[in-house]
């Protein structure tokens, strides 16, 4: 797991690089852990959650509750379960 530099994660986030516990699906194109990237200046909003194998871009803003099981462009805001592109070109300061 990364994450770059200036990045707030909010209290209740949750980011996850596996599926933790000690199931498992048995199935060749499987896996249990798979690497999470989280860019530089990333605004993570409270409760919500960061699947395995997940990348989010530089400037991303993912709004509260959401759930990012997939990439996430940069300069985006993502909001919903599962999370979705819902402006392009964001800007943000803390």
């Amino acid at each position: 797991m990364s994450i770059g530099d200036g990045c707030i994660i909010a209290i209740g986030s949750v980011i996850r690089d596996n599926d933790g516990g000690n199931h498992q699906i048995l199935s060749p194109e499987y896996a249990n852990t798979k690497p999470v990237n989280i860019g530089n200046h990333v605004w993570i909003g409270e409760n919500s959650m960061v699947l395995k194998g997940v990348t989010i871009g530089d400037g991303a803003v993912i709004a509260a509750s959401s759930v990012v099981t997939r990439d996430i462009p940069p300069h985006s805001l993502v909001a919903g379960i599962p999370a979705k592109v819902i402006r392009e070109n964001i800007e943000w300061k803390a």
